[in-house]
Parts: C-alpha cells; structure tokens; sequence
C-alpha cells in the first residue's frame, strides 16, 4: 500500500486551529463513530464522496482524513482512536476502518484495519501503522483478537502482527508519537539547490524550486542529472536529496517534544541529518520504513539504509535498529557500512553546509544604462536583489549569480539596490548604490589648435554621474586616453600635430557605456 494523499485532497494548508476544538462527546451507542476533538486540517467526506474541510463534533458516517493534523474520535461506547497527519479512515459496517496513516487506539474497542476486524475487549491500547513499507497491528497493553482472511490471530502486549503474512513477532514502542501533544503545522522550506530541481503540488504544474520555498503536505520536490536539493526543517535538521530522486512531504508538524515529520521517498537517495532533541523524523521508501530522534543517515527508494551516526529504527522490520557503522542492503540483510561515491559528496556537502556563508557584490558604487547584479556566494545559495520597491531572485551556477535585466526599464537615477543570499539557515545582506544612466556626457566648446608642432585640445565635458569619462583623442596616427572626472568641467591637452587638414576625433565614454563623438577641422 502506497501511503499517498488522493488527488482530490486540498493540499494547500489553511490557518490551522490555534488551540483545536474540544467539544463535549455526543450520546454514546454501540457501534457510533464520532469526532469529538480535532486539531489541524481535516477534511469529512460527504454521501455524494466528495471531501469538505471539518471544524466541529461530527459523526462519521462515511470517511474523515487528515492533512497536517489530529484527531480524537469515540468508536462505539467507550473506545478511542486517535488520528495522526496524512491518514485517512472510514465507516464500514457501522465501525471505523483504518485504511492509511497511523492511529492509537484504547480499549475496549472494535474497529477495522483495512478491512480486517480488530477487537480489544477489554481495558488496553495498541497502535496501528499503515504506511508504505510498514502494515502493521502492534499491542501495548491488553489483547487483541485479528480476523486476517478468515484466520482469528491473537496478539497480546509486547506483540505486533504483520498484516500482510500475520506473522506474530515481538514489539517495543520507540515512536510514541501520540504521546505528544499537536502544537500545529511545522516547517519545511528549501535551503538550498544545484541544478535542475523541480517543486509541484496537487492541482498546480510544477516549477522551479527557490531557496525559500515552503513545502506543505502533498509537495514533491523532484532533481535531475547532477541537482540536488536541501530541505531545512522547523528545530533544526535537514534532508538533502540527491540527483533523480524524487520526495513528498506527507506533513510536519510541531508538538511539545519537537516536531514530527513525515516523508516518502518515491526514487533516488535522501541523505538526513537529524540530531538529538529536534524531535521525531520518519522517511517511507516502498521497500523500508525508518524512524530516528537523532542521527545522520542515507536511505535509498530501493531500501538501502546506512547509518552514519545515531541508531535508525526500521518499523518495516519489526523495529530492527541499525546502529552507527551499519548498513541494510536492499534485499533486506544487515551489513557492516562501507562508503561509496554517492556517502562521500554527501560528507563533502556537509563540510561546505557548515562553512560561513559568504557574498560578495563587486564595487558599491557603478553606473550601468540597465540594472544588471552580479554577485557570488556558495553554490546553492539562494540570492536575491530589492531595487526600487522589487525583489527578485538572482539565477546562479557555480557559485555565480546575476541578474542581466528586469523586464521593464529603470527610470534613470540613483537607486540602492540591496542583494540577499540565504543558505542553510544562514542569511547576508550587502547594499549598493547604481546610477541608471542613458544620457550621454556633453562634450562643448571644443578647440584644436595649431601651434607648430603642437597640438592643443580644450573643451568643456559634463555627465549626468559624477564618475569618471574616458575620453579618447584621435589625431591621424596619434591616439590617446584621457579620463575626466564627470562633474569636473573643463581640459585642455597637448598632443603632436598631425599637420594641416587632419582631422582631430574626441570620443567621450561614460562609465554607463553611453558615448558622444566630436570631429574637429
């Protein structure tokens, strides 16, 4: 089962409640399942199959789902299940069916699992987690009974039960996750790109993904040949996804232990840095789940899992942990880490994440004809230039970012253009001044004169910027550069006479480009 939100979920996350909406429970009777708390986003599907957002008690008579969320609901007269982010139940058989996400149950409680009936019949709680690579019933007091395919299993405290064999093994819970209280929609923006990285959402074309960006649930971020892409999340941490993967943020949101993320990784590679106390992190591949509270670690679509640092729980697994210096390989065994190409840019990259964030702009002062910014910093910063009320992002590859032209023209003047570079949580802010100049410098009162074997050239030049004029004069095989201050006024110059009926050439060139040309008899 792909744990995947439906196409016809709104993906785009509203303002979420600030503090839930406890209401007081409707009338119990056998068999009722009703919404007594939520918290987040909800959506209630109505008779006709189509999904409305929920704010309030409601009784659940065909299907609820969450995006970023919680909610507590009572099943029958005295069982509760509790509803995690991006999971979706539904009504059958006057009972609830848990078709996808994760849930905490207490008893005495009679629900479905996919369609398979689950009793506790008695006082207990049990947990049950429905994601890609992991399907699963697991008991943390009392006992269960399971019809799986007309097959009565029983699971009693400390067990779990695999959906898809019914194989019984032992169980430690390590994820309570409902344990923390809902605090709200978390985090999760991207920091930093190289290459072709591409950002979609349900019901929108994808486009190019800027540092900045903020991913909500139902966001892919997609990377081609030689891009990756790194995704900072709200605590602290992040996820770099490396070349042709392809990754969906199922939700993060913020509770009273950290924030709680939940990711599936389609394609390709994600290498994670997660360390101690920036609470839970769960990334789902369609062969292995994982689950750590602080570690650095790899995990591949094909259910490779390396671990670096920490320890990594693999629910898909039966919670088997791998510990620092181990590896699973993608048929499932356990092996001792050996890096490779993909581990060691991945370190390198970590070394650079952590360098201080550099940016530099060049002069502070220049005249241009257009607005065109230069600047570098590290590659996969993301840059940006405010000029005249406007911010725009600056295109970069290598470390080199620039800005040729905007759209429409700048009204000639000065104008201070401010440029912005952000990458990894660290931002910079470098100020310049640029003169929007179109006018050429006025060359007047322009003399040659002859003097023997002298020449003597005088004038008058003005410029709109007060930075310096080049001047060049040209008089028959003579040429030479002068520089003239733009608000300076007038020169005079001596140079060798060409001799009678040569013509003398002035070339007056602004530090805008702009150019005014004289020819003297």
């Amino acid at each position: 089962m792909s744990v995947r939100l439906p196409s016809t979920v709104r993906l785009m996350v509203p303002a979420l409640f600030a503090v839930g909406w406890p209401v007081a429970a409707a009338q119990d009777t056998a068999g009722a399942v009703t919404l007594v708390q939520g918290q987040g986003y909800l959506e209630v599907q109505r008779d006709g199959g189509s999904w409305a957002p929920q704010t309030g008690a409601a009784a659940i008579t065909t299907g609820l789902r969450s995006g970023t969320g919680r909610a507590t609901l009572r099943a029958g007269a005295q069982g509760t299940v509790i509803m995690g982010s991006a999971s979706q139940l539904r009504r059958l058989r006057d009972e609830a069916d848990l078709t996808r996400g994760r849930f905490f149950l207490r008893g005495p409680v009679a629900v479905h699992v996919q369609g398979n009936h689950v009793v506790m019949e008695g006082r207990g709680q049990l947990r049950v987690d429905l994601a890609d690579a992991t399907q699963r019933v697991a008991v943390l007091s009392g006992s269960v009974r399971i019809d799986l395919n007309g097959k009565v299993v029983t699971v009693e405290a400390g067990q779990q039960v695999a959906l898809r064999s019914g194989t019984v093994t032992a169980f430690r819970e390590n994820d309570p996750w409902y344990a923390a209280q809902f605090r709200g929609e978390g985090d999760a923006v991207v920091q930093a790109t190289r290459g072709a990285v591409r950002l979609g959402t349900a019901g929108s074309a994808a486009r190019s993904a800027l540092v900045g960006d903020a991913l909500r649930p139902g966001s892919a971020v997609n990377t081609g040949r030689d891009a990756w892409a790194e995704i900072g999340f709200s605590g602290g941490g992040y996820l770099r996804l490396n070349e042709q993967s392809e990754l969906s943020v199922l939700s993060v949101e913020r509770t009273e232990t950290g924030r709680e993320v939940l990711l599936r990784l389609a394609r390709g590679t994600a290498w994670n840095v997660v360390e101690k106390g920036q609470g839970g992190y769960r990334l789902d591949t369609p062969v292995v789940s994982t689950a750590v509270r602080g570690t650095v670690f790899r995990v591949d679509a094909s259910g490779v899992v390396k671990v670096f640092e920490g320890q990594v729980a693999l629910p898909s697994q039966g919670d088997t942990p791998l510990a620092q210096g181990q590896a699973r390989t993608p048929d499932g065994a356990l092996a001792p880490l050996v890096p490779d190409a993909v581990d060691r840019l991945n370190q390198s990259l970590d070394v650079a994440r952590a360098a201080p964030l550099v940016l530099d702009v060049g002069a502070r002062a220049v005249s241009l004809r257009d607005l065109a910014v230069q600047a570098s910093s590290q590659p996969g910063a993301g840059l940006s230039v405010t000029i005249a009320g406007r911010t725009l992002p600056l295109s970069g590859q290598e470390g080199q970012y620039r800005l040729d032209r905007l759209e429409d023209q700048l009204p000639e003047g000065q104008y201070r253009v401010q440029v912005r570079a952000s990458r990894a949580g660290q931002t910079i802010t470098r100020t310049q001044v640029i003169s929007i100049d179109r006018t050429p410098p006025a060359l007047s009162g322009l003399r040659a004169e002859r003097q023997g074997r002298v020449l003597i050239v005088s004038g008058t030049l003005r410029d709109a910027s007060p930075a310096r004029v080049t001047v060049t004069v040209t008089a028959g095989p003579t040429v030479i550069t002068h520089h003239v201050n733009g608000a300076a006024g007038s020169f005079r110059w001596l140079l060798p006479s060409p001799g009678d009926g040569v013509p003398v050439t002035l070339i007056g060139r602004d530090a805008a480009g702009n150019e005014s040309r004289a020819v003297l008899p």
